[in-house]
């Protein structure tokens, strides 16, 4: 197909490469208006804490597959993050559990383990907000008490 940086060096690779990267900025975009909304409707409210949390946890992870994503570019800018990253990661004392120089580590972190655990925690701030229902405008709750 074109060897391990194939999205570098083919047509259908450019095309992939620039599908991903602008799935991957609507997918913040949405995230970050979703989570400025949900903050200003003051969506904790009425045992919805675990919810509030879940959707916190799933952006986190969603930066942590950014990250991973920008370390599997097989580029300089690759390159110069990770160095940067491992010693960041190391100073806190976390750098031991995976290794940001290795590019096939972090394309693992990226494809499949992130991103699973992005889909878990969604489905779980999901079923949350099945349960609980939307979060009723701040001005209804302060009448009907």
């Amino acid at each position: 197909m074109g060897g391990v940086s194939w999205w570098h060096v083919s047509s259908v690779g450019h095309f992939v490469n620039s599908t991903h990267l602008w799935s991957v900025e609507l997918f913040f975009a949405f995230m970050v208006i979703h989570l400025w909304g949900k903050f200003w409707m003051a969506a904790w409210r009425g045992k919805r804490a675990l919810t509030w949390i879940t959707g916190v946890l799933a952006f986190v992870t969603s930066i942590g597959t950014a990250f991973t994503g920008y370390l599997s570019q097989s580029n300089f800018d690759s390159q110069w993050i990770s160095g940067e990253a491992k010693d960041g990661l190391n100073s806190v004392g976390i750098g031991a559990f995976f290794n940001v120089l290795n590019p096939g580590q972090m394309l693992l972190w990226h494809v499949v383990l992130l991103p699973v655990g992005v889909g878990a925690v969604t489905v779980v701030h999901i079923v949350l907000v099945r349960r609980h229902g939307v979060v009723p405008p701040i001005d209804a709750e302060e009448r009907a008490s």
